[in-house]
C-alpha cells in the first residue's frame, strides 16, 4: 500500500505541493492529472521515494519511502522518468538488463522486450532510437527491476507513443497489477484515463482537489475547474469541447 498523509514538498521557497492525503491499494492503479505545473511531477518523486517531503508523511508498505535505503527501496520500488537520458552508449538489450541490477525481478530481458515489442531493437544503440521506443525501452528497464506486489512509478510513461504502443504499454502495467503491485502514473491523455485508472487523482496548483474512483472523479465541473476550458460528454466519454469554429 501506498500511504501519502497531508504531505507538502516546496523547492526552495516555492511550494510545489500542500497538504496531500491519499492511498493506493495492492492491485491498483492511480492515474494523476492536472496542468502543467500543478505538481504532479512532484508527488511522483515523493511516491517514489526520491525526495521526502517537507511536511506530512509518504509510505510504501508502512515504511517512510524516501528512509527506505536505496538498494533495498530498488527491489520493490521502480521509477520512469519523464525524459530519460543515459551518458553511455549502450544497447536497448543493455538497458532493459540494468534494471536487474538488485535481482528482485524473476522475468528476464528476453521476455521483456518481447512483450513490449522491442526485440528487433534489441541491438539498436539506445542514443539512436525515437523518443517513443526510447520510453518504451526505459518502461521495460523498470519492468525488469519490478518484484510482483511492487510500486511502479511513472511520469508521462506514453510520451511519444503511437496508440498501439500505448495499449501494449497499458497492457503490462495491467498485468503487474493484477499480481498485486501498485502502479501510480500522470498522464496528460485524459482519452485513456477513464478507461484504464482505478482511481484518479486530480491536482491544482500543488492541492490535491479531488481523488477516488475513477467514475467518480471524472466528472466535467471537477476537470472544468482543474483544466480551466469546458468539458463535454460524448457517447459516455468526457473530451475538450473547443470554442466554435470562427467564420470569416
Amino acid at each position: 500500500m501506498l500511504n501519502i498523509q497531508n504531505a507538502s514538498f516546496a523547492y526552495s521557497k516555492r511550494r510545489a505541493l500542500h497538504a496531500v492525503t491519499m492511498q493506493v491499494d495492492e492491485g491498483r492503479t492511480c492515474l494523476l492529472i492536472g496542468r502543467n505545473g500543478s505538481g504532479k511531477s512532484s508527488l511522483l518523486r515523493l511516491a517514489a521515494g526520491l525526495r521526502a517531503p517537507t511536511a506530512g508523511t509518504v509510505q510504501w508498505r508502512g515504511e517512510n519511502t524516501s528512509a527506505i535505503p536505496p538498494a533495498r527501496r530498488a527491489r520493490s520500488v521502480a521509477w520512469v522518468s519523464q525524459r530519460s537520458m543515459l551518458a553511455i552508449d549502450v544497447t536497448v538489450r543493455d538497458v532493459v538488463d540494468f534494471g536487474a541490477v538488485h535481482g528482485a525481478s524473476s522475468i528476464s530481458a528476453e521476455a521483456l522486450l518481447h512483450e513490449l515489442a522491442l526485440e528487433p531493437l534489441a541491438h539498436r544503440r539506445f542514443h539512436e532510437l525515437s523518443g517513443g521506443e526510447q520510453q518504451r525501452c526505459i518502461v521495460a528497464r523498470a519492468l525488469r527491476q519490478h518484484a510482483d506486489g511492487g510500486l511502479l512509478v511513472l511520469d508521462e510513461p506514453l510520451a511519444n507513443l503511437d496508440p498501439a504502443e500505448s495499449v501494449r504499454v497499458i497492457e503490462a502495467l495491467r498485468q503487474r497489477c493484477r499480481r498485486g503491485a501498485v502502479v501510480v502514473a500522470a498522464m496528460h491523455d485524459l482519452s485513456l484515463v477513464g478507461q484504464w485508472a482505478d482511481d484518479v487523482a486530480v491536482l491544482d496548483g500543488g492541492v490535491l482537489t479531488a481523488f477516488g474512483v475513477a467514475t467518480r472523479v471524472l466528472q466535467s465541473s471537477v476537470l472544468s475547474s482543474a483544466f480551466g476550458c469546458k468539458f463535454v460528454g460524448v457517447s459516455g466519454e468526457l473530451s475538450v469541447q473547443l470554442p466554435p469554429r470562427q467564420v470569416d
